[in-house]
């Protein structure tokens, strides 16, 4: 019969020990439940293309107004607004442009339904279209970090969002502001 082995003891401490360690760091790579289902974040800068999973988004101007109305003249508001111009196309299938959302300090406002634009537009695979997206804020938000965010649903969990900070401060200023006509865009 074969002696059995065994480990001296402080070699079976050291292994257990090392092993929890290891076990800690594990634990503390591994990503939770939000992160690991958070949404694949796409920068974006003005002028240029951002390209997610099944969006492409190429914001070509933002600036805020005292006054909005459509190109066509049928509807028009005064308020706070922060209007974004932009090219958008679905990539792989046709879809809609769900979540159009502008945060700042901490609250996000939706883009305004009210007038004609790219809120909640139907995009084609592959054929970009171009309008504008207008968002209301608040009378007294003047200032501040601004991120525009722009995704095909509104659970963005697990899928591409395409976001844009800027500083609102910097942003140019217009009395009044027209929002571009929905449609497609000229290669």
């Amino acid at each position: 019969m074969a002696a059995e082995r065994r480990l001296p003891r402080w070699a079976a401490w050291t292994l257990a020990a090392a092993f929890l360690v290891t076990a800690w760091f594990v634990a503390l790579a591994t990503p939770g439940e939000e992160e690991a289902q958070s949404a694949f974040v796409v920068a974006a800068t003005t002028g240029e293309q951002a390209a997610g999973r099944n969006l492409e988004a190429t914001v070509t101007d933002v600036r805020r107004a005292a006054e909005v109305r459509t190109h066509d003249g049928r509807w028009a508001a005064e308020g706070n607004w922060v209007v974004v111009d932009l090219e958008v196309a679905a990539v792989t299938e046709d879809a809609f442009l769900f979540h159009a959302v502008l945060e700042s300090d901490g609250v996000r406002y939706s883009a305004s339904e009210r007038p004609s634009s790219l809120a909640r537009a139907q995009l084609a695979a592959g054929i970009p279209q171009s309008g504008s997206l207008a968002f209301e804020l608040p009378a007294d938000l003047e200032s501040g970090q601004a991120v525009l965010e722009l995704a095909l649903n509104n659970n963005t969990r697990l899928d591409s969002l395409i976001v844009l900070p800027f500083d609102l401060a910097d942003t140019t200023r217009v009395p009044q502001t027209e929002l571009q006509e929905t449609g497609w865009s000229n290669p």
